[in-house]
């Protein structure tokens, strides 16, 4: 590898780059981070272009020897070496949109079928606008595959059949303009880039966390995947946490934020995870290495999201109110992997005071660091409870008792989670179980009140189908299951005689009765 680093500013055509990308001139690295962006993104890109915003510097390293990925939008790229080739290290999510949006799949061999019509934008000539088409009867001679817009000869047979359409000439003129002017500006564009030339990865992504002080996106995770990259081994961060987050679809914690993840590893450097640099995790003098550890910290992860799945009614990533609670309750089984029976309900009780207590929002950094030491200690049998109060005297508080019932704030979770707690109870919960709501009047759904609306497990559903009908639910069941539900005798009255808002006023009443006296157990204060 050449030490010698050099960096060049420039730019290219888009078709310059497009036909190099095809010719295998530019590389995907494995440490890349897979295409993510959604379709609203690709459209705005091509808007972007059409207006003449600006879209971003591109950023390309040029080596060899990485591993790289053989697939760019849906097309398989070639993998001969040159001396010439360039690894993109930013602007893989806009380079796959530009490459699988605008080449012509008719005259590409090596394509992913089925990815295909992910890359499909069509252009509107009469509104001037890009969009997808998901029915065919939407499609029509004025909306136009980006792809043909791009190519020469197919633009010139497509305009060529408006003449047999019956529109006036001024229309027809007017649609041909957009179309030429789109394909114009494509072969016109330029795109800003700087090269990388020399040295190793760590310069490169060093300058590329440089780039980012300048707005450019870097994540974490990319960098350590860039830096943690084990060609021996096959290591590789970010498959590695991609690989871990399905292995949680069983308690549907598939959607965990990587940096969350990301955090739980640098906790089991022995700190609170703002505290670890990268380059701890990356010191391979140091034991265990990155590799080792994530693979531990796998292990701790996996069993905090079983108990807070299985003890907590946690039942979905929506329903947790901080991932600080996740990383915490992490370290926890790491500092102390079999808890016994006691170990276990006081931290179910940690769990639970720290989520009504705005815990986690209302201390500083400083006191966030004194917040874990204390966790510890809890952690390893040295601290009774693992709160940390920055005035013992001073009683922890609950924020408001929430208006809506949604998954956007902590409170809100809160209640969901005391609610799920009363139906649930000790009862094991099925693998991937579900979350229902049932509106006790459904033309107040919009204000979402919680008193309106009774939760349910889909597994309720799958024993009893006939418990979906509100009005059969609650005029058919149990006394003793319809107060785990928060609705009473007198509210079962209210509701046979058609007085639902009374019904919805009564168990609104009956609802903050019940949280407020499990709450103030805690000793927490109420807030009404």
């Amino acid at each position: 590898m050449n030490d010698k680093i050099s960096v060049k500013p420039d730019t290219i055509y888009l078709e310059d780059l497009l036909d190099d990308i095809a010719n295998g001139g530019y590389r995907i690295p494995i440490f890349q981070r897979d295409f993510v962006w959604k379709s609203s993104q690709m459209l705005d890109l091509f808007d972007s272009i059409l207006k003449g915003y600006p879209i971003g510097s591109l950023l390309f390293w040029k080596t060899k020897d990485y591993k790289t990925k053989d697939q760019i939008g849906p097309y398989i790229i070639k993998q001969e070496d040159s001396d010439d080739t360039k690894y993109v290290l930013d602007g893989f999510q806009r380079i796959s949109t530009l490459f699988g949006v605008l080449t012509n799949p008719k005259e590409y061999k090596e394509k992913n079928n089925a990815e295909l019509k992910n890359f499909l934008i069509y252009f509107d000539i009469k509104e001037n606008s890009f969009s997808y088409i998901k029915n065919k009867k939407d499609q029509n001679i004025f909306s136009i595959p980006l792809y043909d817009i791009y190519d020469n000869r197919e633009l010139f047979n497509l305009l060529r059949e408006l003449d047999k359409e019956d529109i006036t000439e001024v229309d027809k003129n007017r649609y041909i303009d957009n179309a030429r002017n789109l394909h114009s500006i494509l072969h016109k564009y330029k795109l800003p880039y700087v090269e990388i030339r020399g040295g190793d990865i760590r310069s490169a992504v060093v300058i590329f966390s440089r780039i980012n002080s300048t707005g450019t996106e870097i994540s974490e995770d990319f960098m350590l995947s860039a830096l943690s990259y084990n060609v021996g081994t096959g290591f590789l961060l970010s498959d590695s946490i991609t690989e871990f987050l399905n292995s949680l679809n069983a308690y549907n914690f598939e959607d965990l934020k990587r940096d969350t993840i990301l955090n739980c590893i640098s906790n089991a450097k022995g700190k609170i995870y703002f505290d670890v640099k990268i380059e701890d995790l990356l010191n391979r003098d140091l034991e265990p290495d990155l590799e080792l550890l994530t693979k531990n910290a796998y292990t701790h992860i996996k069993k905090a999201v079983e108990f807070l799945y299985k003890k907590l009614f946690v039942i979905d990533i929506r329903l947790l109110p901080y991932p600080t609670q996740l990383i915490f309750i992490s370290e926890y089984f790491r500092l102390n992997p079999e808890p016994t029976l006691e170990q276990c309900k006081a931290l179910k009780n940690w769990f639970w005071v720290t989520t009504y207590s705005n815990y986690f929002t209302a201390y500083s950094i400083s006191q966030q660091r004194s917040a874990y030491q204390e966790f510890c200690k809890f952690a390893q049998g040295e601290h009774p409870d693992g709160i940390y109060k920055v005035n013992s005297d001073a009683p922890l508080t609950t924020a408001k008792y929430p208006d809506k019932l949604n998954f956007t704030g902590v409170r809100p979770k809160a209640l969901q989670l005391f609610y799920l707690k009363s139906i649930i109870g000790d009862n094991e919960i099925q693998d991937r179980e579900g979350l229902k709501e049932i509106f006790i009047s459904s033309s107040s759904k919009k204000d979402r009140n919680p008193a309106n609306i009774i939760l349910r497990l889909s597994s309720e559903f799958e024993e009893n189908k006939e418990r979906k009908q509100i009005k059969n639910f609650i005029e058919t069941s149990s006394t003793h299951l319809l107060d785990k539900h928060f609705i009473t005798e007198e509210m079962v009255d209210l509701y046979k005689q058609d007085r639902i808002d009374d019904f919805i006023s009564k168990r609104e009443s009956y609802l903050k009765l019940k949280e407020s006296k499990f709450v103030e157990k805690m000793e927490i204060r109420y807030t009404n």
